[in-house]
C-alpha cells in the first residue's frame, strides 16, 4: 500500500503536478493539504481517483482533501463523522476509517508568532486533536500523514538553529508535539527508517539553490501507532519534486488488500 501526502498550496495550479505524480508513483491514497480549492469544480481531482473529503469549504488555511485510487480495495468507513465541531471548523482534517487501520490527514495550523490569534488557534488545535486521536486510537491503529508545521529535533533544521524563536520550533510546540506522540502511540516513521537522516520537506521560497544546499526544515510528517511498524517497508521525502516549496512525502506499507 502506498500513500502520497503534500502541501500543494493550490490544487489548481498543481493538479498536473499531481495526476504527473499519481500516474508515476501510482499512489492508493493521496493526501492533499492547503488545496485552497473552494468552489472549484468537482472534477479537479488526480485522474483515477474519487475524493473522499475533497473541495470542501477551505477554512482559515486552505483545507485539506484526501483521493482514494478506484483500485483500492480496502474497506472504509463512509458514514460515521464524529469529529468534534471546532476540528471540522478549521478544515484541516480529513479521517477515514479503513477496515485495518484509520487514516488521517492534517494540516497543523502554522503559529505565527507575529499574530497573536495564530498561537491561539495552534494551541487550541494542538490539545483537541491529541483529545480526538486517542480516542480514535482506542479502535484502531492510525496513519496520520500531513503538514504538521513542527520542527520535532534540532537534526530536522539544516542548522539546527534557523527557527529556534520562530513558529514550528518553540518550546511549547515541542511539549504538545511530544505529548499527541507518547500518548496516541505514534512514531515518526521517517526518522524510525532513517535515525540519521537529514532530507527536508521545506525550503525557502522554492529557490533551485536551498534544494541543491539541502538548507531547509522537516515540517511534514507520516505518523504511525506502534502496531503498524512491521509492515511499513518504506518513509521518503521526495526532494527532486521541485512544484511548490514543500516536497513530497511517500510511505509504503506491506499491508494485504482484501480482494
Amino acid at each position: 500500500m502506498k500513500i502520497l501526502s503534500w502541501n500543494v498550496n493550490g490544487l489548481r495550479a498543481r493538479i498536473e503536478a499531481v495526476n504527473r505524480l499519481a500516474a508515476e508513483l501510482q499512489p492508493d491514497l493521496i493526501c492533499l493539504q492547503k488545496v485552497r480549492s473552494k468552489g472549484a469544480s468537482p472534477f479537479i481531482k488526480p485522474e483515477g481517483y474519487f475524493d473522499w473529503i475533497g473541495l470542501m469549504d477551505d477554512g482559515l488555511f486552505g483545507g485539506v482533501s484526501t483521493y482514494i485510487h478506484r483500485g483500492f480495495h480496502f474497506e472504509f468507513d463512509a458514514q460515521r463523522n464524529d469529529m468534534p465541531q471546532w476540528l471540522v471548523e478549521t478544515a484541516c482534517l480529513n479521517v477515514i476509517r479503513f477496515d485495518q487501520f484509520i487514516l488521517v490527514n492534517a494540516y497543523f495550523p502554522y503559529a505565527n508568532k507575529s499574530n497573536e490569534e495564530f498561537v491561539k488557534i495552534r494551541q487550541r488545535w494542538d490539545y483537541e486533536l491529541q483529545e480526538y486521536l486517542e480516542k480514535l486510537a482506542a479502535e484502531k491503529p492510525i496513519i496520520l500523514c500531513g503538514d504538521l508545521n513542527i520542527v520535532a529535533e534540532d537534526i530536522d533544521a539544516w542548522d539546527g538553529v534557523s527557527v529556534k524563536n520562530d513558529g514550528c520550533f518553540s518550546e511549547w510546540e515541542h511539549r504538545n508535539f511530544n505529548s499527541l506522540m507518547s500518548q496516541v502511540g505514534l512514531v515518526d516513521t521517517y526518522r524510525h527508517l532513517h535515525p540519521e537522516g537529514r532530507d527536508y520537506s521545506y525550503f525557502f521560497q522554492n529557490k533551485a539553490e536551498y534544494r541543491l544546499a539541502n538548507q531547509g526544515f522537516r515540517i511534514d510528517y507520516c505518523l504511525m501507532s506502534k502496531e503498524l511498524l512491521p509492515y511499513l517497508t518504506k518513509s521518503e521525502i521526495l526532494t527532486d519534486v521541485m512544484d511548490t516549496t514543500i516536497s513530497l512525502l511517500l510511505i509504503e506499507l506491506n499491508l494485504l488488500k482484501y480482494l
